[in-house]
């Protein structure tokens, strides 16, 4: 039986490596209104990919500031992120 209202969190532990792309994204009528925002992957050259799509993106778009510009890919640890 799957219980998905239980309440709290379990972490699941298997052997696969995952990697993490964060990013801020821009929302709100003002320059300083982002949150922070992730897409998971279990292939590293897909997030490697994905990172550097963003960055096209980003720079398309024109951001200058560094809060918006922030683009990382991080292995998933048990966790935490390398």
């Amino acid at each position: 039986m799957l219980n998905i209202f239980k309440k709290g969190h379990e972490t699941l532990t298997s052997d696969i490596d995952t990697w993490v792309v964060r990013w801020n994204r821009r929302y709100g009528d003002f320059s300083g209104s982002y949150e922070k925002t992730a897409q998971f992957f279990t292939d590293k050259s897909e997030a490697l990919r994905f990172q550097e799509e963003l960055k096209r993106a980003i720079k398309l778009l024109g951001h200058t500031a560094s809060h918006l510009t922030d683009v990382r890919c991080e292995r998933v640890k048990k966790n935490s992120c390398e």
